[in-house]
């Protein structure tokens, strides 16, 4: 199919049938609704791009009429592709297996770029050829729209019960809709035909049942299935639910009276189905179970693996016995309970609300603490692991179903707690510290998850840049466990470490230093190869960095890069977080091809596990893009930049700090491949967020300032770059006094700041004594200490100094160094200077 062909065109190819991905099966008792799936239809062949809403109360069918179109009309599509959306995690998780489908590369650990690989891929692809999506379950249709609805290309079919406008900032695309009603009388006889023939005796019987279970479709597809194989009469049932039905509504508020047929319909069954053999009974377990869990379709193998010695008699051979567990499925598909497909099955969330509400409080707290245990024993158990990045995000979704947080079970708030974890890694920080949130308000009774709980809510807020915060909780952390456990518990360590980071974030790197020298030396005395001990080093290598202290932080991280890989193997996340640290220890120290080895190798090991948008490698490529200026290769530099910050961007707000440090890496980057006019015009956007982001006393605000000196430089605005160097320097210098690596680029770009302005002499002075604390503090052949001697001699030559044979002597070390092609060497034809374009020492 060309594009701009849709269902009214044809299909691309005719002579092949649709792909059909998670349609549920063609309902063969589905019946009625003939007009709305023509109005549906009629609607989206209207034109490319069309939207088509089927909004109604729950339990009215909307799932059946989207599912009955797919199947009706297959023959007007290539592809068409069902979407549970109730949450963003079943949108996204169908997403994974669409990317997969249409042949587009699959991240799991930062699912935000498939998605959008998705939605580009559908509107822009005519390979694809024409495409339905259906959205089922959708409760926030703006945001729906905003995050995973194509822009154009196919036809989109929603479920939902919102009906609201067209979401915003969708102009011009149509997005028509019908509420789907009860089914009429006519509609329900029909139904009730189908499913329970010879239940309908005498005249009126059909009509009476209809009324009472008020042509709710999903009542009515439940009872008659219970009914065709029932010894129960209908008369029988008329008159139980009757009386059932009076003291729900009775009983229940306004609000709850549109489940009272459902429920009151159930309570019958439930009866019956307890009464029965073991099948019948393990289907009520079953699905009293379920309704504790999140309405998402369950796996078979969810229930067939796991094994619990607490059930009583009637659950336990739930799991671990497959066979059982296929009859009890067998059964609530054919009494219409669930949906059951080959491995799945699926309630209605309807359905659980009413199981959920027909249960004594008491019967609540055991089928939810069952289902607790459940997922306990379903943990995938690495939140690091890309390979189980799909089974948490489905973890997520049954840890809020199930309030998993309030649960006693130590091996329940073990999987929370890696449920938080898995966020975390995913940058899903929201969702991290609400679930966080939950726990430190239900685990007092629990004094060392509590700690852990804590302690990753105040991680979440330092990534948020809240370090005032996040210093104070820290603190107030630190010191209820050192009056619990002592000062050298393991949990006040811990809180301790919390401390010190906080206090790095605030600039207070001094103070950092002494408390991470501090737990180190704990952690080696005691237990020299523990995970804490290595973690702990990594800190302290990390502080070294911020104080400029570079060999030191080599020394420390070489020798934790070797215990890390013999603990936990070379390519775990955390061995790849110190490889990528002692990478960057590289580039300080002006070993700038090792780091680039060493940081490409890292990468490519992130990428071999599915994990090279983690947050780790997103600052990996960042470095990376700074090394490759450094060599010359802008061409790299930019590649690396450029995908580095469109992840960041898809990951967090564009003002938060990792963001920052990706716009200022970048910005540099795009200065030096020729792109000046962008770099400007980041140059102003970006100074006010920072600012406004990090304290007054942080070095950040002064490394950005560098970076934006330089794209302003770019530009011929030395007077603004002057201004912007200047205040970085002086920052600098309080922070960490004259002469320290940290200020040297400040100084050098400063000084090619006046020389710009034709203040020669002033430029010659800052050349010369920056150059000096260059040879005091790096080696001779360091990049900077060239850039200071190169600078240096052209401000004295501009003075009238004869330096040619010291040009002469810097051009031989300059090709000895980096060879005749790159751009520092092939400038040297002419007396030009350098900027000075180092990434940031410190972390954000």
């Amino acid at each position: 199919m060309t594009s701009g062909t849709g269902p009214a065109g044809g299909r691309r190819r005719p002579d092949h049938p649709p792909v059909m991905g998670g349609v549920p099966p063609a309902d063969p008792d589905f019946t009625g609704r003939e007009a709305i799936l023509e109005q549906i239809h009629e609607a989206l062949q209207r034109s490319e791009g069309a939207r088509y809403l089927i909004g109604g109360g729950s339990g009215v069918g909307k799932s059946l009429v989207a599912s009955q179109y797919a199947h009706r009309y297959a023959d007007h599509y290539d592809l068409i592709w069902w979407v549970p959306a109730a949450t963003d995690t079943d949108v996204n998780g169908s997403y994974l297996r669409l990317a997969e489908q249409i042949g587009l590369t699959v991240s799991h650990d930062h699912i935000a770029r498939t998605v959008q690989g998705v939605r580009r891929a559908l509107a822009r692809d005519p390979a694809i050829g024409s495409w339905l999506l259906v959205f089922d379950g959708a409760t926030d249709l703006e945001t729906l729209s905003a995050d995973h609805m194509p822009r154009g290309g196919g036809r989109i079919l929603i479920t939902g019960q919102d009906r609201r406008r067209p979401p915003r900032g969708v102009p011009g695309r149509l997005f028509d809709g019908r509420i789907v009603p009860r089914l009429d009388t006519a509609e329900s006889l029909s139904l009730l035909r189908r499913l329970c023939p010879e239940r309908l005796e005498p005249i009126g019987t059909g009509e009476r049942l209809a009324e009472h279970l008020e042509h709710l479709p999903l009542a009515l597809t439940q009872v008659g299935a219970f009914l065709r194989e029932s010894p129960l009469g209908t008369e029988e049932f008329l008159d139980r639910f009757q009386e059932r039905f009076t003291d729900k509504v009775t009983r229940m508020g306004t609000d709850d009276e549109h489940t009272a047929p459902l429920a009151a319909a159930w309570e019958i069954q439930a009866e019956e189905l307890l009464a029965g053999d073991a099948t019948s009974r393990a289907v009520v377990e079953l699905v009293r179970l379920c309704a504790f869990l999140a309405p998402l379709p369950l796996s078979r193998s969810f229930f067939s693996r796991s094994r619990d010695p607490q059930a009583p008699p009637d659950q336990a051979g739930l799991f671990g016995d497959g066979a059982h567990l296929d009859r009890v499925l067998e059964f609530m598909g054919r009494r219409r309970l669930a949906s059951v497909r080959p491995g799945t099955f699926h309630l209605h969330e309807l359905f659980q609300e009413v199981i959920r509400d027909s249960m004594p409080l008491v019967e609540k707290v055991r089928y939810r603490d069952l289902a607790r245990r459940l997922l306990a024993r379903n943990d995938p158990g690495d939140p690091t692991d890309p390979a189980n990045r799909h089974g948490y995000l489905l973890m997520h979704a049954h840890v809020k179903a199930s309030q998993a947080w309030s649960a006693r079970d130590p091996r329940v708030r073990a999987l929370v707690l890696d449920v938080i974890d898995f966020l975390t890694e995913s940058g899903e920080y929201p969702k991290a510290i609400g679930v966080a949130d939950q726990a430190v308000n239900a685990w007092g009774d629990d004094p060392v998850r509590l700690l852990h709980a804590r302690l990753r809510r105040n991680m979440i807020r330092r990534v948020h840049s809240e370090y005032a915060t996040a210093l104070a909780e820290a603190r107030e952390i630190h010191s209820g466990e050192a009056a619990r456990g002592g000062p050298d518990s393991d949990e006040a360590l811990e809180a301790l470490r919390a401390v010190a980071i906080a206090l790095s974030g605030l600039a207070r790197f001094d103070e950092a230093e002494r408390l991470f020298r501090q737990i180190l030396d704990h952690r080696r005395a005691r237990s020299p190869g523990d995970e804490h001990t290595l973690e702990a080093a990594q800190n302290y290598a990390q502080v070294l960095l911020e104080q400029g202290r570079f060999s030191q932080a080599l020394e420390v991280s070489e020798r934790n890069l070797r215990e890390r890989a013999a603990l936990l193997g070379r390519d775990s996340v955390s061995t790849l977080r110190t490889d990528l640290h002692l990478g960057l220890t590289l580039v300080f120290l002006g070993r700038w091809e090792e780091a680039r080895d060493r940081l490409e190798d890292c990468m490519a090991r992130f990428a071999a596990q599915a994990a090279s948008e983690t947050p780790h490698a997103l600052q990996g490529l960042l470095v990376l893009a700074a090394v490759y200026r450094g060599l010359g290769d802008t061409g790299a530099a930019l590649e690396h930049s450029t995908r580095a910050l469109a992840l960041y961007r898809r990951r967090y707000p564009p003002t938060v700090r990792q963001t920052l440090y990706g716009r200022v890496v970048h910005m540099v980057t795009l200065a030096r491949a020729g792109r000046g006019d962008e770099a400007a015009s980041e140059a102003r956007l970006l100074l006010p967020p920072t600012d406004e982001r990090f304290p007054a006393d942080h070095p950040f605000p002064a490394w950005a300032r560098v970076g934006a000196g330089i794209a302003l430089r770019s530009q011929g605005a030395f007077a603004a770059a002057a201004e912007l160097d200047r205040a970085a320097l002086e920052r600098l210098r309080s922070l960490y006094g004259s002469g320290s690596f940290n200020t040297l680029a400040a100084a050098l770009n400063l000084a090619t700041d006046l020389y710009g302005l034709e203040r020669h002499e002033e430029a010659r002075a800052l050349d010369a004594l920056t150059e000096a604390d260059c040879r005091a503090i790096l080696g001779e052949e360091h990049p900077i200490l060239l850039t200071a001697r190169r600078n240096h001699l052209v401000s004295r030559q501009a003075l009238g100094e004869d330096v040619k044979e010291e040009w002469t002597e810097l051009f031989r070390v300059l090709v000895s160094r980096f060879g005749p092609a790159h751009p520092s060497v092939a400038s040297m034809t002419s007396y030009t200077r350098q900027d000075c374009d180092v990434p940031p020492v410190v972390a954000v």
